[in-house]
């Protein structure tokens, strides 16, 4: 059972829930449940539960579905992972043709790729960065914070031209984006300032 990264799912959660990413906040919170391998969630980890479900239970998708909150209870993480499970393809409705394992599989994969790119750019290992990244994509289908995810990670390693790469594939994919627009600009500007420098 890996303590960290069950508390950063759940508190990436919490973060789509606040940004309105609400099926992600759900599919977040599942991963973070099978993480715990079927067994009871250790004590410095239910408060991290219970706060997310409780994000999870306020808002107006859920209630508008559901009168009663769910509580979270130790041992009965198996109960409400079956709850969302069922909750997660409802709301993603027959727009959503993959199933359940499926997404999970693929957004495992591109949480993945982004990950080992980002170790790589730490090594300075830009290229095989890049292939990481461009692997991240392969598995995109609606998840348009991976292009500014990415975008970010290249600028803080001061590669704004991949940066840029990136932003122009997620700008062609949703035009109006105003963050990718505002990042777009951004990294466009201290492009030129390391050019000057």
């Amino acid at each position: 059972m890996n303590v960290r990264k069950i508390r950063e799912d759940l508190g990436k959660s919490r973060t789509c829930v606040q940004r309105r990413d609400y099926p992600r906040a759900i599919y977040l919170f599942c991963i973070a449940v099978k993480d715990l391998g079927g067994q009871t969630a250790p004590m410095d980890l239910r408060g991290d539960f219970r706060s997310a479900l409780v994000d999870i239970c306020a808002d107006p998708i859920y209630k508008k579905e559901f009168s009663q909150p769910l509580s979270y209870q130790p041992g009965k993480e198996k109960e409400i992972l079956t709850f969302l499970n069922k909750f997660y393809k409802k709301i993603m409705g027959n727009e959503e043709q993959e199933d359940y394992e499926a997404t999970l599989q693929r957004k495992l994969n591109i949480d993945r790729n982004i990950a080992d790119g980002k170790n790589f750019l730490s090594q300075g290992k830009v290229s095989e960065a890049d292939e990481c990244f461009m692997n991240a994509l392969k598995f995109y289908r609606n998840e348009i914070a991976v292009f500014p995810m990415i975008a970010r990670a290249l600028m803080d390693s001061s590669q704004y031209v991949r940066a840029l790469g990136y932003l122009r594939k997620g700008l062609a994919e949703r035009p109006d984006d105003p963050d990718m627009t505002r990042l777009a600009a951004e990294c466009a500007q201290k492009r030129g300032a390391s050019h000057q420098a």
